[in-house]
Formats: C-alpha cells, structure tokens, sequence
C-alpha cells in the first residue's frame, strides 16, 4: 500500500535523492560493475574518500550484493523495501518476545515502520539504519531472558550493521536506547524468591558486561567504516561547531508538538498528488484529515518559532513526529492503567525449556520480565527525553558531550518517541481486544487496524518531498546526449552544472559540491553553486564574472552546462550542444532546453608548469579509475598538476617508482624530468586498512567464541 508502485520499476525524486543520494549509488554500481572496489570518489569535485563521507554505504554488505547485481533504481528500491520489511520484522519479534498479544504486536509494527520513516523516504539514510533499532532491542531483550550468547554475538552483528551503511545519527540513538533499555531492564526485573541478592548481583553484573562489551564489539565490526569517517570528520567543517556545521539544524519546534494530537492543524490534504483511490479509501478509515489546512507547510512550520529556538534551519520531514489517534489514545489509555494500579510481572513467552533462566557460575538465578509499571515507566521517559531533545533546547549543554556534538537533526529523537508509543499502544490494543470476543474482537482489530494503516498513509503523503514515478531519470543515462558527448571527449572533462552532484550521473567529474561531511577545502561557497549563472529577464546572454569565471578555471573546470545562454565572448566558449537532454531535463523537472558549452582556453584538469612560467595543458586521455589516476605525459620537465584533491593515502608514482609530492596546494603536484613518462597516484588509505583488519579480526574472534560456546571444546568455552 504505501510503495506499491517501486515493485512495478518506478522510482523516487525529490528532496536530496538525485543531488545527493543517486549519485552516490550510481558511482558505486559503477565501479563494482568494473571490477573495482571504489574507496575514492573522483567524480564529485577534486574527489573524496569513499568511506569517509561514508553515506555511500560502499562496506555495507546489502548494498555491495544490490548494486553489482542490479541496476541502480531497481537495487535502491529493493533496499528500501527490504528494510522496512526488516523494521516491521524486529519490532514484531521484540513484543512477541515480551508476550504481547498478536493484535498488539501487529499494531505496534505498523505505527513505527510506517509512522516514522515514510515521511522521510527522500532521506535513505532514515530506513536503512532506523530499521535495525527494533532489531537490536529484540537481541537485547533475548539475552537477558535466556542468558543465551547467541543474542549477546547476534546484537553486536546488528550494531555493527547498522553503523556500515554510514550515517552514525540512528546508529548513534540506537545505542543510547540499548544502553537505557538494558539498565532499566536489568534493575527493575523481578527475580525468583529463592536467589540470594550475591547470586542476584552476579547475575545483573554479568548482564551489564554482556551488553557493554556486545555494544563496544559493534563498533569494531564498524571500524572499517569509522576509521576513515574519522579521519574525514578530522580535516572537515565538523571538526568544529560552526555556520558551516549547525548542530540545531533538523530540530523541532515546540509549538510544532501539537502535531502529535492535531494533525489537521498542520498537514494539508492539498499536497497530496494523484493516487486517488488510496486516497479515498484511506480519507475513509481517517476522516480527521478532511478537515486538513490549506497552507505551504515548511512556511507554516517557519512562522511558529514561540518557544524555540532562534534558528530557523529545519523543515517538516526533519521535524516530523507523528504515530496517529488511535494508537496515541491506546497508549495513553495503556498508561493511565499502568499507574493506577501496582505493577503486575509481565513474562516473556517461553524459549526453550531454559527459558526466562539467567546462568551464573554457581547457581541458577530465575528472572521475569518487567512490571507492567517499569515497563510503562521505562517508554514514558524515553519518550520524554526523545521529545525535549527533538526541540533542540539541550543543545546548549549538549555541545559539550561528545557524540551530541557530533551530529545534526535534535529532531531525530522523535524516533525513540515514536517507538515508545508503538510499544505503549500494541499493550493496549492487546488489553482492549481481551475484552472483546467472536467477530466483534475481529471486527475491532480491522477497524483499528486499517484506520491506523489510512491515518499514517495520508500523513505519509502530506509530509514528504519525494515522489514516486514511471520513468526514474537515473534509468535513462544511457540515453543522455549530454553524457554521449561528455565522455567521447579526448582529454578528461571536468563539468560545472547546475543541481550540485548531478553531473556525476553523466560519469564525468562535476562542480558544485554538496555532501554531508565535506574535506576543509570544498569551504568555497562556489562549491554549493552560488556563482552558477542565472536567466535573464530580457532573455540576454548571460554575461561572465569575473572572480566566477577566473575561479572555474583554476578547478580545472572544461565545461560548462548552463540553463540559460551565455555570452561567448565574456565567457571564453564555444557552444558545443542544446537541446533537451532526457536524464538531465528529467531529473531538473525542466521543460526549457539546456545549453553544454565548451571553454576555449582552460588548463582543464591536468597540466604541465614549466620554469619559464608557462601552463601547458596535458591533452591526452587521463586513465582514471576510482583508487588509481594514471597519465602519460612527455615534456622538457617541470611540475605536473592535477587538480584532484591531495588527500591523505594518495601515493605518487613515476613510472613505477614513489615518487614525492610537491606539498604546496590542495591540489596533487609532482616535478617531472623530462622525457616521456607516466605519472600515477594510487590511493591507500591507512585508515581504511586498519579499519578493516579490526573489523575482520573482531568477526573472527565473535566466531570463534560462537563456535565453542556452541559446540564445545575449550573447557572455560563449554555451555552449563
């Protein structure tokens, strides 16, 4: 129901998708389809490291198996739908586990798969690692019931999972709940009369190590991805709290709370386009939503400032926190009953016929699940705190922590929220259905069901900025002209385009720049295409600037794509194409042609400085592939500059011999003697060596205790 049409080969636009994210995909596919592990990006700007912007997800195991088999819209489908398969999955096991009823469970999945990420589907990053959250309660939450290994190895697989797809934030949340949940769960679980408080307090210790020592030992499956997303945060503008680093960015305001329980106050059911019969039917099962305002609203969103704070940097998908009525009433009505009335011990189903047994090395000690207060007490205060950090008011004190200070979006924190309400409304629509029997227990569960299932659809579709369509534009790069002429070209181009990012579908290198963690360097506002020139009223020639066009020149730009005409002779080009280029035009939302001209004088992305002074460009075919740049050069001698990124790990070669780098620019520069030569660098990072040493050697330690714990064989390895 909510992305039927991507099983049929449509695809997504809107939001960062095709400046952003595509491009990203689309280069890993790219070079895994060549044969190459790509660790450097050298078609975004002067490059970057892979894995250290990190959201490409190159070390993410679904993703290296999706894009080398698949093209790049069918392998991004799959993995949105196979994540949110798995989210519905964890948080169905996770209440199965702690005995919710199958009604409850079933409701508790809906509202948080599909209350919380839909919205955000223009950010990938937002089901891909939220997905694994559900997943890593349920590890937890096995293991302190069964004391079994297999849930303490299995919970540092998930962690370590959800850190290699590259965006930390969720990952980073995901261990903050984990924490929180196994101490409450730890110290406020009812035991059995007859343990002593010394056998109790060996048990609760070995409980606390396992999870400690399961969350440390997710970091080291992650350190592959760490490691160089470090060293990046090192030389980026997120080495410190800046304009260009806003850590409020994506926070909630708190009058836009009253989402929660009035969303016909905020959503508007005029942004909703097409799908008219899921429209319908779903208006039908949630009438509240006829009732919708007619307004714009992120402009909406920015006028309701009273009480938050002085930035205005967020916008409704950020900011987004909804679970629908009919879920918020149960769980409320779940809480009121809660702290009515003493707590009633909540046991798990059994495991096995050692379940709910906590081994110790002396003496088995029984233990039960939360209280129904604990349990009720423990997701009210997440969500508390999910909340109030959402608004971004724990900011100030939270940029000297680390980890806080780290990320953007205080508005993420909604999602522990939200999952507090799943949790709460699945135990009261699981206490309500007891109290029905026949077809009316059957004629309840559909009715809520399929109203909650409507409710959140519409909002999904009110509150979003991607869309779904028949003719993705990234299934039509083989039949760009643009791209056709691009790389048929001899020497190796160099493209500023309007849309940062996009031009790298084309497979050339392009300016502007946008990335989530940017090297120091892309600092130049050029590099998120301020200078970029615009239409003219007059339908005029655009006519250069300066500063603009002296600034292109020096990045090694040799092309230029432009949406309005330019002047040939300000500029310095020659116009070379125009017309409506089918991947471009489509991806743009652009009716108007687009004009792709050539500069006539440009030292492009390679050249030669002499000691007389002079520039001599390299105009032979630049060998590039994603860890190695090869060119063959012949001149009198001087100093080889190419304009690529000199970035830790690149390594200079002189017909095969290491050779040093000229250490004056962030550009690469190497002297040359004369003759004929061929010049090489080749990226070996440290960092990602080292990562993926700990890495592999972390998964072979968990294997091998798994393999002894399971099998047998040393003695202090042997199960009880």
């Amino acid at each position: 129901m909510f992305w039927g049409p991507l099983w049929y080969g449509y695809g997504f636009v809107g939001g960062d998708l095709y400046s952003y994210f595509f491009p990203q995909k689309a280069f890993l596919a790219d070079r895994l389809h060549a044969g190459e592990f790509p660790l450097w990006n050298n078609l975004t700007g002067f490059g970057y490291p892979v894995l250290g912007e990190s959201q490409t997800g190159a070390a993410y195991p679904p993703y290296l198996l999706a894009y080398y088999f698949l093209e790049p819209n069918t392998a991004y489908n799959l993995q949105h739908l196979l994540h949110y398969f798995l989210c519905f999955a964890g948080v169905w096991l996770y209440c199965q586990r702690i005995g919710m009823r199958t009604s409850g469970a079933m409701l508790a999945a809906i509202v948080f798969t599909y209350g919380w990420f839909p919205p955000r589907a223009c950010l990938e990053w937002a089901i891909v690692t939220g997905a694994w959250l559900p997943v890593a309660l349920w590890m937890a939450e096995s293991y302190l019931q069964t004391g079994w290994w297999r849930y303490v190895i299995g919970l540092s697989l998930v962690l370590g999972l959800q850190l290699l797809p590259g965006h930390f934030h969720l990952a980073f949340i995901t261990q903050l709940v984990v924490l929180g949940y196994g101490a409450w769960r730890i110290f406020f679980t009812g035991t059995g009369g007859g343990a002593s408080s010394a056998n109790v307090s060996r048990a609760r210790l070995q409980q606390s190590s396992a999870l400690t020592a399961a969350i440390a030992a997710g970091f080291l499956i992650g350190a592959v991805q760490l490691f160089p997303a470090w060293e990046l945060k090192t030389r980026s503008s997120r080495a410190t709290v800046g304009t260009d680093h806003d850590p409020s960015y994506g926070h909630l305001p708190p009058l836009y709370l009253s989402q929660i329980c009035m969303p016909w106050n905020w959503y508007s059911p005029a942004a909703i386009q097409g799908e008219e019969g899921l429209r319908t039917l779903s208006e039908f099962g949630a009438p509240w939503h006829w009732f919708g305002p007619h307004h714009e609203l992120d402009q909406a969103l920015m006028k309701s400032r009273t009480g938050g704070l002085a930035s205005v940097s967020t916008n409704k998908v950020e900011a987004h926190l909804y679970c629908g009525l009919i879920p918020l009433g149960l769980a409320c009505w779940w809480l009121l009953g809660s702290f009515r009335r003493t707590g009633i011990a909540v046991e798990a189903k059994p495991v096995g016929s050692q379940a709910r047994k906590q081994v110790t090395d002396q003496q088995q000690v029984q233990v039960f699940g939360l209280s129904r207060r604990a349990e009720a007490c423990f997701w009210t205060v997440a969500a508390i705190l999910g909340v109030i950090y959402a608004t971004g008011l724990l900011l100030p004190i939270a940029k000297y922590i680390p980890g806080f200070n780290f990320f953007r979006g205080p508005g993420r924190y909604g999602i522990v929220m939200t999952f507090a309400a799943a949790i709460l409304a699945g135990r009261g629509f699981g206490k309500l259905v007891e109290t029905f029997s026949g077809m009316g227990r059957i004629s309840l569960v559909t009715c809520v069901l399929w109203s909650t299932v409507g409710d959140l659809w519409l909002v999904s579709r009110m509150v979003t900025y991607a869309t779904m369509v028949p003719r993705p534009a990234i299934t039509l790069r083989d039949q760009s002209p643009v791209r056709k002429l691009l790389l048929e070209q001899t020497e190796s181009p160099r493209l500023y385009a309007p849309m940062q990012n996009l031009g790298n579908l084309l497979g050339v290198s392009c300016l502007p720049v946008y990335l989530g963690i940017a090297p120091v360097e892309y600092g130049d506002p050029k590099f998120a295409g301020e200078g970029m020139p615009k239409g003219d009223v007059n339908a005029r020639p655009n006519i250069a600037n300066p500063d603009l066009l002296n600034w292109l020149k020096q990045s090694g730009v040799t092309h230029i794509l432009s949406e309005t005409r330019l002047d040939h002779s300000s500029w310095g080009v020659s116009l070379i194409w125009e017309g409506h280029d089918v991947m471009l035009n489509t991806a743009m939302g652009r009716p108007e042609p687009l004009f792709l001209y050539k500069f006539k004088n440009c030292a492009g992305r390679a050249s030669i400085n002499t000691a007389d002074g002079t520039e001599n460009s390299v105009r032979v075919p630049i060998q590039s592939a994603a860890n190695r740049i090869s060119i063959p050069v012949e001149s009198a001698g001087g100093t080889l500059v190419l304009r690529d990124l000199n970035y830790p790990g690149w390594r200079t070669e002189i017909d095969g011999q290491a050779a040093a780098t000229v250490a004056t620019s962030h550009f690469r520069e190497v002297q040359i003697p004369a003759g004929k030569h061929t010049v090489a660098w080749v990226y070996r990072p440290v960092s990602f060596w080292l990562g993926l040493g700990v890495s592999l050697l972390t998964l072979f330690v968990l294997a091998t205790i798994g393999h002894f714990r399971f099998w047998g064989g040393w003695c202090v390895f042997k199960r009880h």
